[in-house]
């Protein structure tokens, strides 16, 4: 594990320590935990704007998040993130059913 040097606002601290004292658990697990936690959610959030931009689809979504495309679908779904499927899309697929 390599360490990291980072500095903190007394609020920011005093959330940490919450934080490790609600968990029971030290400051360096509480802070690594947050991390995770939000780093992934603001992977999620930017992966999830960029697909509603037109950006990415859905694949890169879900590789930018690093989840599978369900559950890319499924965070998507649970935020109401509507689909870029649009009717051309759909004539497009008719077509190339034809």
């Amino acid at each position: 594990m390599e360490n990291v040097t980072t500095r903190m606002s007394d609020t920011e601290l005093d959330l940490v320590a919450r934080l490790a004292e609600a968990k029971g658990e030290s400051r360096s697990d509480a802070i690594r935990q947050a991390i995770r936690q939000g780093a992934r959610e603001e992977l999620i959030r930017v992966a999830l704007q960029r697909y509603q931009d037109g950006a990415v689809g859905m694949r890169g979504a879900a590789e930018l998040a690093g989840l599978t495309i369900a559950e890319m679908m499924a965070e998507a779904n649970d935020r109401g993130v509507l689909s870029n499927y649009d009717e051309v899309d759909l004539a497009d697929d008719v077509d190339a059913l034809r």
